[in-house]
């Protein structure tokens, strides 16, 4: 028997490393035994896998880092014929990639599949002034509710997510799938100064650690702030894994206490150097790096955003800030970089929180089982 033709499409591909990408990481190895895979992604440069079509994009609309969809003759016909090729379209949004591919999916009359690992409208808020923030994120909440209903099936990594999509006015069905950590890799260090000197820290430095984006959303501006204030800063360094727009990254690397990384592959090693995870985040779903941190057995500081303030349990697995403060923020930093017993045991409940309750294997299982029960009635 044929194997389902299976098209994942994305607004986000390499060099780029985020949590959407991690998962289309995770899925193409666990799934290649169910179906037959070809990608449809951005083209920035780097050309990486086989059966993926690449698509131009634009070189002056960035949001975020992230080039959007150049609408051509060229990049129009490539969407179609990698559309009508497959049988399935899983999309993994939020952008106009995914949304064009949407349009010309339900044309073909296919099965389609949409991942939301953020909730646009939110996303892309934080992108205009004052004056046209209310207006425009309107248009984006009302423009992603008809394209999700458009779809056959809506998967969202938590349950309350589900609840908010239903209120906002989708109708499409909407499954609970939750996303996973490889907790293999992402395990505890078991000697935390060789863990700083593999990458090059200075071991007798406490290290305050953000794995993302460096943009407006992920409120990494808040985190330097809080850094600055706290004491002793000889003493400390600031670790941001990670890249983003121009504008957000320069300040930190003037700082010199703080090393911006870019992006990179082993995240795990970093991770394994820090003392204190921080994500200070205006919007989430998930958010994978918190739960591979958690992994990691790091004790983590977050904002109360997304499924992260259901799965950290304040003074057990983690703590949480008020978003807008970073002069809370500085003080709980503080307070787990002088009290090592409680960093250990915040990080250790954290390391059990993900081990017992997020798995890969069990959500790609469950996903492919999702995506194969639609194909097959």
């Amino acid at each position: 028997m044929n194997k389902p033709k299976l098209l994942i499409v994305a607004d986000t591909y390499y060099p780029k490393v985020d949590g959407t990408l991690k998962f289309i990481e995770e899925f193409l190895k666990r799934s290649q035994d169910a179906f037959e895979i070809s990608l449809l992604v951005p083209d920035y440069g780097t050309h990486k896998g086989k059966k993926v079509t690449y698509i131009e994009v634009s070189k002056i609309w960035k949001v975020s880092g992230y080039a959007n969809l150049k609408f051509s003759p060229s990049n129009i016909k490539k969407m179609k014929t990698a559309i009508q090729e497959a049988d399935l379209i899983f999309i993994q949004g939020p952008a106009l990639l995914s949304y064009a591919s949407i349009y010309y999916a339900r044309k073909y009359n296919k099965k389609i599949f949409f991942y939301t690992h953020t909730l646009t409208w939110e996303l892309f808020e934080k992108f205009f002034p004052g004056l046209f923030k209310k207006p425009i994120s309107y248009l984006i909440k009302r423009l992603s509710i008809s394209m999700y209903n458009r779809c056959d099936e809506i998967l969202v990594p938590y349950h309350e997510l589900k609840e908010h999509l239903q209120e906002q006015g989708v109708e499409t069905e909407i499954t609970t799938a939750r996303l996973g950590v490889d907790i293999d890799i992402f395990n505890p260090t078991a000697d935390k100064r060789a863990s700083k000197e593999k990458i090059h820290l200075d071991p007798d430095k406490r290290v305050i650690g953000y794995v993302g984006r460096i943009s407006k959303e992920k409120n990494t501006q808040l985190l330097l702030e809080a850094f600055q204030k706290i004491e002793e800063q000889d003493n400390i360094t600031l670790l941001m894994v990670g890249d983003g727009p121009e504008k957000q990254t320069k300040e930190l690397k003037k700082l010199k206490n703080c090393k911006v990384i870019g992006f990179v592959y082993n995240v795990q090693d970093y991770l394994k150097a820090m003392d204190v995870f921080v994500m200070p985040s205006l919007t989430e779903t998930t958010s994978l790096a918190t739960l591979e941190a958690m992994s990691t057995g790091l004790p983590v500081i977050a904002t109360r955003v997304g499924f992260i303030k259901s799965y950290i349990i304040k003074n057990h697995n983690g703590l949480f800030f008020p978003r807008n403060s970073s002069s809370m923020l500085s003080v709980k930093i503080s307070k787990l970089l002088k009290d090592r017993e409680y960093r250990e045991r915040l990080g250790q409940n954290a390391r059990k929180t993900v081990a017992y309750g997020f798995s890969w294997e069990r959500s790609i299982n469950r996903i492919k089982r999702i995506l194969l029960k639609r194909y097959y009635h």
